[in-house]
C-alpha cells in the first residue's frame, strides 16, 4: 500500500498526547465558562430586579383603572423587561455551552481510554 492509499486511515485514531492536550484545553474552557456563568447570572438577577422596580414605580404613578395602570406600567417598563429577557438568554446560552463542554470531556475520556486500550493491545517492542 502506498502512503497516498494509507493516508485516509492515518490520523483517525489520535495520539494519546493530543487527546490529553484537548482534554486539558476543554477543562480550562469549562473553568472559564463556569466563572462567566456566575457573572451573567448576577447580571440577570440585577436586570430582573430593575424590571420589577420599574414596573412597580410605573404602576404606582399611573392613573386610571387597575387594568389601565397595569398596561401603562407594562409600556413604561418594557426596556427593563427586554434587558431582563436578554440577560436570561445569556445565562441559558452559557449553561448550554457548559453542557456541551462537559459532553466533549466525556467523549475525550472515552477516546483516551480507547487509545490506551489500543496501545496495550499492540505488540510494541515484541518480536513476533
Amino acid at each position: 500500500m502506498t502512503p497516498e492509499q494509507d493516508a485516509p486511515t492515518q490520523g483517525m485514531i489520535p495520539q494519546q498526547r493530543d487527546v490529553v492536550l484537548k482534554l486539558s484545553e476543554t477543562s480550562r474552557e469549562l473553568d472559564e465558562a463556569s466563572r462567566y456563568v456566575a457573572k451573567v447570572d448576577r447580571e440577570a438577577v440585577t436586570a430582573a430586579h430593575d424590571y420589577r422596580l420599574a414596573y412597580a414605580r410605573a404602576f404606582l404613578e399611573a392613573t386610571g383603572s387597575v387594568e389601565e395602570r397595569k398596561q401603562k406600567a407594562v409600556l413604561e417598563s418594557e426596556t427593563q423587561r427586554f434587558a431582563m429577557e436578554v440577560a436570561d438568554q445569556q445565562v441559558r446560552a452559557v449553561r448550554d455551552r457548559i453542557r456541551v463542554m462537559r459532553d466533549r470531556l466525556e467523549v475525550g475520556r472515552s477516546l483516551n481510554a480507547a487509545v490506551r486500550s489500543q496501545f496495550a493491545a499492540e505488540p510494541v517492542g515484541q518480536e513476533t
